[in-house]
């Protein structure tokens, strides 16, 4: 089970730049050849390409490894138009698609950071899912298939066993499920279990199951706020964005596998990792009244003012 917990940090107010060297020198080798080069800072340039559409381009700075692809109008590099890829810290495509006007439209690919191989696909229409989206097992067969409407699921929801049969035919309307089926095929469904209790922060038990989210969510955010810092060097040099750590919550309740998906920088990523190390202990999440371990997807956005 994956889980997300937005956190934003608005704390610093000033920057000043000491970027070692030059940002258009240092990333003189990541413009194409009939590509003019706009703007360099420590993570970024922005280019304009023969065919005159503005580009920008985001780097882990350290590994100048690119993590973002974005085309824009006009030369403001304010609305979203165009191509749009993103890539994991390891260089293994994330996601890509592309926006009209500043929203998302047509169709959208995600990948997993495990196998770089297509998870999941489908259309967006003004920025809302839409139609037919699959999610994919690692050979590529299909072992999901939804429909969408304006957002929500809407129409059949197929669910594939392992050998490619129909086993399960759930029904929505309006983003609930009003009606399932399930089919005798006699062959494994690889779906997610559903973890009926989810890890929470330890003093945080609770009958309630909303109480006992809120109590745990709090517990988190008191624990990262305390111990978080915005990395020097990441305040000097003008780094933003959104590090996306994630981990494991154990069968014991500890914290393994913290892994950066996004780390923006190597002082950013450093000291996200070391604030997640520093969280006060969990209890496990559990199914059929057992132990399970459960992976956390956690975002921290760096907002400099």
């Amino acid at each position: 089970m994956k889980r997300s917990l937005l956190l934003c940090l608005l704390s610093v107010l000033s920057i000043s730049s000491t970027f070692a060297q030059k940002p258009k020198k240092y990333y003189a080798d990541q413009v194409g050849k009939d590509e003019k080069m706009l703007f360099a800072d420590y993570q970024s340039i922005l280019i304009k390409t023969a065919d005159g559409v503005f580009v920008q381009k985001i780097y882990y700075p350290e590994k100048k490894q690119i993590t973002h692809l974005l085309t824009f109008k006009d030369d403001k590099f304010k609305i979203l138009d165009g191509p749009y890829k993103e890539w994991y810290d390891n260089g293994t495509p994330w996601k890509e698609g592309a926006f009209l006007n500043g929203k998302k439209e047509g169709i959208w690919s995600f990948y997993s950071f495990e196998t770089g191989k297509k998870e999941e696909t489908g259309a967006y229409l003004n920025n809302e899912r839409s139609g037919r989206w699959a999610r994919l097992d690692s050979t590529g067969m299909v072992k999901e298939e939804m429909e969408f409407k304006a957002g929500v699921l809407n129409g059949p929801n197929k669910i594939y066993n392992r050998a490619g049969q129909l086993a399960i035919v759930r029904t929505y309307e309006n983003g609930e499920m009003t009606g399932e089926e399930k089919l005798d095929t006699g062959n494994p469904i690889d779906t997610m279990k559903m973890v009926e209790v989810i890890p929470y922060m330890a003093g945080c038990e609770n009958d309630d199951p909303d109480a006992q989210k809120q109590c745990s969510d709090r517990k988190m955010l008191e624990s990262i706020y305390l111990q978080i810092r915005y990395p020097r060097t990441a305040r000097e040099n003008g780094l933003e964005g959104s590090a996306v750590l994630r981990f494991v919550v154990e069968k014991d309740g500890s914290i393994t596998g913290v892994t950066a998906l996004r780390g923006i920088c190597r002082d950013i990523e450093a000291e996200c990792k070391r604030v997640i190390g520093l969280m006060p202990q969990w209890a496990p999440g559990r199914q059929n009244g057992e132990p399970v371990r459960v992976v956390f997807n956690l975002p921290i956005k760096f907002k400099l003012e």
